[in-house]
């Protein structure tokens, strides 16, 4: 069987171009999108299920020494909400926490604060737009806020949407 070369050749710019406009079309930018879906994602209240410190401690003093803080005061208690008007709010009960000797350390609930502002959202990095907050990472229904601080301080808090 003998091709046209000229033949094929045209029909091949043909295909060449369509298969252009195709991936082209499928590269552009749907950032949009994504923004609205993570802000919808993350649009709700969320409880506090964990504060959590690098050494594990008994303030309550029932001999069992836990790093998370929620299982040794029944008075800690945090409440975020995000709402879809770009502001959230915080209720948070502070963590005040002394060092005594060593590792261990005088652990107790502090007094209630709020805190309201602007957030934004990209790539699951939840931006409280606050310095007193870091940024958030959302997991599912999940916000992790990590702090870091060493001991006497808190490692990381966690919301879980309800």
């Amino acid at each position: 069987m003998i091709i046209n070369c000229k033949y094929a050749m045209k029909n091949f710019k043909y295909v060449l171009v369509f298969c252009s406009i195709i991936i082209l079309g499928a590269c552009s930018s749907d950032e949009g999108v994504n923004e609205a879906q993570e802000s919808s994602l993350v649009i709700g209240t969320y409880d506090l299920t964990e504060v959590y410190l690098s050494a594990a401690q008994d303030p309550n003093e029932d001999g069992v020494s836990s790093v998370n803080m929620l299982d040794e005061l029944s008075c800690l208690t945090g409440l975020l909400t995000v709402s879809a008007d770009g502001t959230w709010d915080m209720d948070l009960i502070e963590l005040n926490i002394t060092s005594i000797t060593g590792y261990l350390y005088d652990i107790r609930c502090g007094r209630a604060i709020n805190h309201t502002g602007k957030w934004t959202i990209l790539s699951n990095v939840l931006n409280l737009n606050n310095s007193e907050f870091p940024t958030m990472i959302l997991n599912s229904s999940t916000l992790n806020e990590s702090i870091n601080d060493d001991l006497q301080g808190i490692l990381n808090r966690k919301f879980l949407k309800q």
